[in-house]
C-alpha cells in the first residue's frame, strides 16, 4: 500500500472557516472596543454641544433683545416730551403751525430741537429722528436740518407710511424698511429701519402726530459677525409680520423664514428641522423676532469629526485585524497539515518522518509531541491489551492455585487460639479474627452464585461488627425485618461492596454514619435499598458515575460498584441494573432489584406477613 505522506488534504473551506473564526474573535477584542468608544464619544458630544449651543443662542439673542429695549426706551423718552409735556408740545405745534416765528420763537425751537439732538448724536445707530404735528405749513423738526418743509425736503416716504399707519385699527410702534437720499448730489440711496410712534396733538385729540426714529442697519448687521461662534450662522430680524428688518447670513436661509413658527409670548424657542438648528426670541415693545439660524453640520462639527475619525479608525482597525487573521489562519493551517501528516503516517510506520523542531512555537510544539507519544504507543495498544488480560489470567490461577481454602483456615484458627492464651478469654482481636474466618469461608466457597437473603446478611453482619469495632460508635447500620424475605434469592456478594463504599466514603463527611438497608416485593421482584447519610454527590458527578456504569470500559473508581452493577446485568438482565440517587449534602440511595422467579407460595407468604404488619 503506497501512503501519500507529503499533502494530506486540507479543504479550503477550513482554511475559509479558520479565517473568519480568527477574524471574529479579533474583532471582538478591538473593533468593538473601538465602536463602543466611539458612539458613546459621540452621543456626548452632542448632548453637550445641543445643550451648550442652546445656551449660547439664547444668551446672544438676549444680548440683541436688551440693545433693541433700549431703541424703545429712546422712543419713550422722546414720548414723554412731545407727547406728555405740555408746554414742550404745545410750543413746537405753534412754531411748526406759524407761517414766520419770532425771536422767542428761534429760541424755543433751539431747545426743542437739542431735546431730538441729544437723542441722536448720543447714539451711534440712530440716522435722524423726525417729530411731526399736522400743520398747515407742512413742518416737521429734523435731527438733522432743523425746523423743514416737507415738500422741499428729500426724504418724503415716511410721510406716506405715517398716513397709512393712521388708517390702522390698533396703532402702535411700526417698524418699516426704507431707502433715503440723504443729500441731492448721492447716486444711491441709504438704508434705514424707521420706527414710527403716533404722538396726540393737544389742541386736537383726533389728530395724530408722529415720531419717528430712523436706525442704521448696517451698524447691527455689522455686529453680528462679532458674536458669531459657529460657521455660516444666519441672524435676521423680522417684523410682526416676519418681514425681514435686518439679515446676516446666506441668501439660502431666506426660505426658511416663511414656513417658521414664531412665539406668541415674549419667550424663547429652541427648534431643530434636522438641517438647521433655530432659535427664536420675540422682542418686547418693538415686537420683533430675533432669528438665529445655525447648520447643524457647524453646529456639530466636533460630533462629525469624531464619526469620520471613528470610521477611518474602524477601516483601519478592521484592515489590521484582517491581516492578522491571515497571519493566524496561516499559522492555524500549518499547524493542522503537521497535525494531519503524523496521523496519516500511521498507517505507514516505516515511512514515519521525524517531526521538525518548533520550539518556538509552544503550542505546535506541544501538540507535535503528543501526537507522537499517541502514536508510538499506538501500535502496542492492543498487543499489551492481550498480554495484561493473559497475564491477570495467569496471576489468578496461580493465585487460587497457591491459596488452599483448609490452609488459611487452620492459621486464622492457630491466631485466634494464640490470641485467647494470652488473655484465658475471648477479646477483640480473637472475636475479628473469627469473624473474618467467617467472611474468608463465605467468600471462596465458590460452589453457588445466589444465595438466601438470611445467608447474605449474615455475611454483611460479620463484615459490620469488624468496621464498628475498628470504627468503635461512628457507624451505625439500620436493619428492616427480614423475616418476611429470608428465603428470598439474591446475588452472592452484591450488597457488602454497597456498604463497604457507603462506610468508605461517608465517614470522609460526617462523624456519625447511620447506614439503612430496606426490603421490599415489587412485581415479583426483591427490591434491596441501602441509604447512608454520607456527604452525598454533586450533580455532575453522579452524571460521571451512571455514564461509567453504562459503559463497558473498566473503571478506574467505584470498582465494588461496577463490578457488582455488571455480575447484576449478567445473572438477571439489563432492566435490574442498578439504580443510584444521590443529592449534594444529604447522603446517597443505591437500589438493587433480584427477581424471585420459583418462590410463588413465598411470595404469598410475604403479602400475607405484610398484610398482617399493616393491620397491627
Amino acid at each position: 500500500m503506497v501512503v501519500n505522506l507529503k499533502k494530506p488534504h486540507i479543504g479550503r473551506s477550513l482554511k475559509i472557516k479558520f479565517f473568519f473564526n480568527n477574524l471574529r474573535n479579533i474583532l471582538a477584542l478591538c473593533l468593538i472596543p473601538l465602536l463602543l468608544l466611539g458612539s458613546l464619544s459621540i452621543v456626548i458630544s452632542q448632548r453637550y454641544t445641543r445643550i451648550d449651543a442652546e445656551q449660547n443662542q439664547e444668551k446672544l439673542l438676549n444680548q440683541y433683545n436688551e440693545l433693541f429695549q433700549v431703541v424703545a426706551s429712546e422712543l419713550d423718552s422722546l414720548s414723554l416730551s412731545f407727547n406728555t409735556n405740555p408746554k414742550i408740545a404745545d410750543k413746537l405745534f405753534d412754531i411748526l403751525s406759524k407761517p414766520n416765528y419770532s425771536y422767542e420763537d428761534a429760541e424755543a425751537l433751539y431747545y426743542l430741537r437739542h431735546i431730538i439732538d441729544v437723542s441722536a448724536n448720543s447714539r451711534p445707530y440712530v440716522h435722524s429722528i423726525y417729530v411731526y404735528y399736522p400743520n398747515e405749513q407742512q413742518r416737521f423738526l429734523s435731527s438733522r436740518e432743523g425746523l423743514v418743509k416737507l415738500p422741499s425736503y428729500l426724504d418724503k416716504s415716511w410721510y406716506d407710511s405715517y398716513r397709512n399707519h393712521l388708517d390702522t385699527p390698533a396703532p402702535g410702534l411700526l417698524t418699516e424698511v426704507r431707502s433715503l437720499y440723504n443729500y441731492a448730489f448721492e447716486s444711491a440711496p441709504s438704508q434705514v429701519v424707521s420706527i414710527y410712534k403716533l404722538i396726540t396733538v393737544r389742541n386736537n385729540g383726533s389728530e395724530k402726530g408722529v415720531i419717528v426714529l430712523n436706525l442704521y442697519p448696517d451698524y447691527f448687521v455689522k455686529s453680528f459677525p462679532s458674536l458669531n461662534e459657529y460657521p455660516n450662522r444666519g441672524f435676521y430680524i423680522t417684523d410682526d409680520q416676519n418681514q425681514v428688518i435686518m439679515q446676516s447670513g446666506d441668501a439660502e436661509y431666506d426660505q426658511i423664514l416663511p414656513s417658521l413658527k414664531l412665539p406668541e409670548q415674549f419667550d424663547t424657542l429652541q427648534m431643530d428641522n434636522g438641517i438647521y438648528h433655530l432659535t427664536v426670541k420675540k422682542a418686547p415693545r418693538l415686537n420683533w423676532n430675533l432669528i438665529s439660524i445655525v447648520p447643524r453640520k457647524s453646529l456639530y462639527s466636533l460630533s462629525f469629526t469624531l464619526i469620520i475619525i471613528t470610521c477611518l479608525l474602524s477601516v483601519a482597525a478592521l484592515a489590521l485585524c484582517a491581516l492578522a487573521a491571515l497571519w493566524l489562519t496561516g499559522k492555524n493551517y500549518r499547524q493542522v497539515y503537521g497535525i494531519i501528516h503524523t496521523l496519516e503516517s500511521a498507517d505507514a510506520p516505516d515511512q514515519l518522518e521525524a517531526v521538525p523542531n518548533q520550539e518556538q512555537d509552544i503550542y505546535a510544539f506541544i501538540i507535535t509531541h503528543i501526537l507522537e507519544s499517541f502514536l508510538e504507543q499506538k501500535y502496542l495498544k492492543i498487543q499489551l491489551s492481550e498480554r495484561l488480560y493473559r497475564m491477570q489470567a495467569l496471576e489468578f490461577k496461580a493465585l487460587q492455585s497457591q491459596i488452599n481454602p483448609h490452609f488459611l483456615y487452620n492459621t486464622l484458627n492457630s491466631i485466634y487460639w494464640k490470641t485467647f492464651q494470652l488473655t484465658n478469654s475471648t477479646n477483640a482481636p480473637s472475636h475479628m479474627i473469627e469473624l473474618l474466618t467467617a467472611i474468608l469461608q463465605y467468600t471462596l466457597d465458590s460452589s453457588t452464585k445466589v444465595v438466601r437473603l438470611q445467608e447474605e446478611i449474615a455475611h454483611i453482619r460479620s463484615y459490620v461488627e469488624i468496621q464498628q469495632i475498628r470504627y468503635k460508635d461512628r457507624i451505625q447500620v439500620v436493619w428492616d425485618p427480614i423475616e418476611p424475605f429470608g428465603e428470598c434469592e439474591v446475588l452472592k456478594l452484591s450488597m457488602q461492596p454497597l456498604l463497604e463504599n457507603s462506610i468508605q466514603y461517608g465517614l470522609e463527611h460526617t462523624s456519625r454514619l447511620l447506614v439503612k438497608f430496606k426490603f421490599r416485593m415489587q412485581g415479583g421482584r426483591l427490591k434491596v435499598t441501602i441509604i447512608d447519610n454520607g456527604g452525598g454527590i454533586n450533580k455532575e458527578r453522579l452524571a460521571q458515575i451512571r455514564s461509567a456504569l453504562a459503559s463497558d470500559e473498566d473503571p478506574i473508581r467505584h470498582i465494588g460498584l461496577s463490578n457488582t452493577n455488571k455480575r447484576i446485568i449478567l445473572q438477571y438482565g439489563e432492566p435490574n441494573k442498578i439504580k443510584l440517587l444521590s443529592k449534594k449534602g444529604w447522603g446517597t440511595a443505591v437500589t438493587l432489584h433480584f427477581p424471585q422467579l420459583r418462590l410463588e407460595s413465598l411470595h404469598r407468604r410475604i403479602t400475607q406477613i405484610q398484610g398482617s404488619q399493616q393491620a397491627k
